[in-house]
């Protein structure tokens, strides 16, 4: 069983890394439902499962998004005048999704999920807005977007990446550079979200390992992958048909929320 229980973990890690380096998620898209499915296979705790799924996919994040963002950065994509307007809306975002997790009821965070998932996927399958980036747009207006984006990437456990292309795709920027930007953000709410899980934690008692919330085994198996992975995403994110394989991914979200939903 834990034999089974660590190939899953490589395999998702595996999925989740080549999805960040591709269209600039955090993977937890994937991660999350496979670790609702394994953790009481593990042994946590039912009560702590959803919360702990949203947590070690956060940690896991940080990894992936870590490796992929800095695949993107070597193809000059990183432009300071966005990344100064929506990385600290979505740091702070993020350490408030972390929280309410902790209050939120674990049904309602699955249905919360779910519901995420297919609103994502029906924006991901629209056209994008092409023309000039609307580098005049409010200051005030970025951060809100920011910000709503990192409290629900935080309190569902996805590193916003399937939020932030789509937002940063109104503001007609290329969806390459979209993507390249998201995955340097995701980063940053994976990081800010870990930090809160694990002070939470400590905290409030509600433990499935040292780290708080986070379960380590399973974050280290699927963040080797991820890791691994990321890059080989990246790559392909500057050679095949991105807006196609936003509308196949938009397909699989579906899927998923459906699993989810009846399960």
């Amino acid at each position: 069983m834990l034999l089974t229980t660590w190939i899953w973990c490589i395999g998702g890690g595996a999925v989740a890394g080549l999805l960040a380096g591709l269209l600039g998620i955090g993977g937890g898209l994937v991660i999350v439902p496979l670790l609702i499915y394994l953790l009481p296979i593990i042994g946590v705790p039912p009560e702590l499962v959803v919360p702990s799924a949203i947590a070690t996919s956060l940690a896991t994040i940080c990894m992936t998004t870590a490796s992929a963002s800095r695949a993107h950065a070597k193809h000059g994509l990183m432009e300071k005048f966005w990344l100064i307007r929506v990385l600290p809306g979505l740091s702070v975002g993020a350490m408030t999704g972390a929280f309410l997790v902790t209050v939120v009821d674990p049904d309602w965070l699955k249905i919360i999920f779910s519901v995420v998932l297919i609103a994502l996927a029906f924006r991901m399958a629209l056209p994008q807005k092409t023309g000039e980036p609307l580098t005049s747009v409010s200051k005030r207006l970025v951060a809100l977007g920011s910000y709503i984006i990192g409290t629900i990437s935080g309190l569902v456990g996805i590193g916003g990446g399937a939020l932030t292309v789509p937002f940063l795709s109104r503001m007609r920027l290329p969806v390459r550079q979209a993507i390249a930007i998201s995955s340097l953000g995701s980063f940053v709410i994976g990081c800010s979200s870990v930090v809160m899980f694990i002070l939470n934690g400590w905290l409030s008692g509600r433990e499935t390992g040292a780290l708080g919330l986070i379960h380590v085994p399973a974050w280290v198996g699927i963040s080797v992958a991820s890791v691994l992975f990321a890059p080989l995403g990246a790559k392909l994110a500057h050679k095949l048909p991105v807006k196609q394989l936003q509308r196949v991914f938009a397909a699989f979200l579906i899927l998923v929320a459906i699993q989810l939903i009846f399960n």
